[in-house]
């Protein structure tokens, strides 16, 4: 983006981690006056800044606000909600949010509140596939005493996530498979050289593999799949919380099984803060100030 392309944007972004700190100062680059909320426990932090009156856009991060309207604030000295945003969801201002449960959604929009619910954006999590992909092999790289390289690896669900992990995989050696439920998923995947399984078979099959990995946000590896994996396989869940693993009957059978959600904030913070820095001009000003 052009230098100064966010001249005169007055931009809050509350809540976040290290990933909100290098998008603060990629946008002040770029001309916005840039205020950040929730960070009083970061790391060498000075006085709290002064927060502007109003604002032409407010950032969440893309893990975003739960049930009870909280926002995810890991550096904030006390639970950061939406009710502390109050004074600038004003009507046109444009609000940015990775996951927003709707009915939060609908009152903002009620508000006239302009709300893009950033983790659904193609553009966002397609970047976002590498450092993920890099995070959950480091796990698994961690917690195994087999390597990657001669070990078969299952990739459930050849999403954003799921093919470019598989493809990582299987360039360090694992032999690779990857399930999936629809006939031209399966196709595709044979195609690019996997091989494959239908998620109907995954009972059958879960003994095969050294290793597991799970992009798919539904409950595909139940009890009964998780009684077929071996006790020395490792499992990773990279999808939505609560992925789709059945943890307490992994943990009965000494399966060791981790749910990693946000792994580009964890293990490439400033790869992945510099790629929301890349979108979110270009949000910006596709959608404009409001009134």
């Amino acid at each position: 983006m052009s230098e100064n392309c966010l001249k005169n944007w007055v931009i809050i972004l509350a809540g976040g981690d290290a990933r909100e700190y290098i998008v603060a100062s990629e946008l002040q680059k770029q001309g916005a006056q840039v205020s950040l909320l929730g960070f009083e426990q970061y790391p060498n932090q000075g006085e709290p800044p002064e927060l502007p009156v109003k604002a032409d856009a407010v950032i969440c991060p893309l893990a975003g606000i739960d049930a009870g309207g909280y926002i995810y604030a890991p550096f904030a000295a006390q639970k950061l909600s939406l009710q502390h945003l109050e004074q600038w969801l004003d009507r046109g201002t444009l609000f940015l949010c990775g996951r927003i449960p709707e009915e939060h959604r609908k009152l903002l929009t009620q508000r006239g509140v302009r709300v893009v619910a950033t983790a659904e954006l193609d553009e966002i999590a397609i970047y976002n596939a590498i450092p993920t992909a890099e995070g959950a092999l480091g796990i698994a790289m961690r917690e195994s005493a087999v390597t990657i390289h001669g070990s078969r690896a299952l990739v459930i669900g050849p999403g954003r996530c799921g093919l470019p992990l598989a493809k990582i995989l299987q360039g360090i050696g694992a032999r690779v498979t990857v399930a999936a439920r629809r006939r031209e998923a399966l196709a595709m995947c044979h195609a690019l050289g996997f091989s494959v399984l239908n998620m109907a078979e995954m009972q059958t099959a879960a003994a095969c593999f050294d290793f597991i990995f799970n992009t798919v946000p539904a409950p595909v590896l139940d009890a009964a799949v998780i009684a077929c994996v071996k006790p020395e396989a490792v499992i990773v869940d990279i999808a939505s919380a609560p992925g789709g693993t059945d943890f307490e009957a992994a943990k009965k059978r000494g399966i060791r099984c981790f749910l990693a959600p946000g792994l580009p904030g964890k293990v490439a913070p400033v790869t992945a803060g510099r790629i929301l820095a890349e979108v979110y001009p270009l949000i910006l000003l596709e959608q404009g100030k409001g009134e």
